[in-house]
């Protein structure tokens, strides 16, 4: 399963394959993600954080510094010949007291399999079990102690979502889901090589040992028109669309068409507004034997009209290989009967309240 924050990214550095190197700065830009490609096992750390958040309604209850001291990061060690992936997610909450939450998961490609270690609930920090037994009434951790045998096993996601829901998963629409979603995704980047390829070369600056691609609004709103015009008629995209939403093939293309035309049209209100500033900057610093060694990307959201501002820095180091870690064992996955006690004692904690 592909992660939202890392979509984009990896949609970029899939592209490059398709560009050829010349010394100018804008295929300098490009051929610094086609060499990362070349890594058949790399380790990457991405990560997200805001620097600017005000005048939004909705976080207005929320420490505005506590939130600009917060940020998200993913580092990935990927073995392509294998297709095995090994994350581990990071989420720190500024303020007092701050807090950080720790998860990891293991995907094998070539099964389908997504393992998460039991082990990551039990060590949550202090402050967030606080709040998890503040939420639920201590229910959280009367589980856990009644479950302490599940401390050193790993949950299989799609078996616990089956008994979660009650929903037995097809792995046949697992399977075809998952082609789809690549379909999509090289469909996409086409779209994007050729949209970024159009570009012109003033676009692209050098500076010292970094390369920075700028875009406008007008630029950003283009390039999203393009993205959403690919998919207005993709037979891939439908099909997922109407498997995840629920909805029958002519459903689907109703529903999506609305959709369509609704951002299209918030799009449009972006560009028109002379009010909103909006613009993103790429930086990459290329590397000779990684590809790179380093991108960051700026992201400026402002509306004077509403005094509304969000501005975040997207970042992405190349780090030396992680090796990725053993699978778990049949006989260290937490198995049906375990899964089912643990929700029998979820409900038992509960009715007690």
């Amino acid at each position: 399963m592909k992660k939202a924050i890392l979509i984009l990214t990896m949609i970029v550095i899939a592209i490059i394959l398709f560009l050829t190197a010349c010394s100018s700065p804008k295929s300098a830009f490009m051929s610094s993600f086609r060499d990362i490609i070349k890594n058949e096992q790399y380790t990457a750390e991405f990560k997200l954080n805001p620097t600017v958040i005000s005048g939004f309604s909705e976080l207005a209850m929320l420490n505005p510094d506590a939130l600009k001291e917060s940020y998200l990061t993913v580092k990935t060690s990927r073995d392509t010949p294998r297709d095995l992936t090994y994350n581990t997610y990071g989420l720190h909450i500024g303020g007092a007291p701050a807090m950080d939450i720790t998860a990891h998961s293991y995907e094998n490609g070539n099964t389908g399999k997504i393992f998460v270690p039991a082990a990551d609930f039990f060590q949550m920090q202090a402050p967030v079990r606080n709040i998890l037994d503040l939420t639920t009434n201590s229910v959280y951790s009367s589980v856990l102690a009644s479950n302490k045998n599940l401390k050193e096993k790993h949950f299989d996601v799609l078996q616990t979502l089956q008994n979660a829901t009650n929903q037995v998963i097809d792995q046949k629409m697992v399977d075809d889901q998952s082609e789809q979603l690549s379909a999509i995704e090289k469909k996409t980047a086409f779209r994007l090589y050729k949209e970024l390829n159009d570009l012109d070369k003033t676009h692209y600056q050098t500076k010292d040992d970094a390369i920075t691609l700028t875009l406008d609004k007008q630029e950003l709103v283009h390039l999203g028109d393009a993205l959403l015009d690919e998919f207005q008629s993709d037979e891939d995209f439908l099909n997922l669309y109407s498997e995840v939403m629920g909805l029958t093939a002519d459903g689907a293309k109703k529903s999506w068409s609305q959709n369509l035309k609704k951002t299209q049209q918030w799009l449009s209100d972006i560009q028109q507004n002379k009010a909103i500033d909006l613009n993103t900057k790429i930086t990459v610093h290329p590397d000779a034997d990684k590809g790179m060694k380093q991108l960051l990307m700026t992201f400026h959201y402002q509306n004077k009209a509403t005094k509304q501002q969000l501005d975040f820095d997207f970042t992405m180091e190349l780090l030396p290989v992680e090796k990725i870690p053993a699978a778990p064992s049949n006989d260290k996955i937490i198995s049906k009967r375990e899964i089912d006690k643990l929700m029998t004692d979820v409900i038992r904690e509960q009715r007690k309240q």
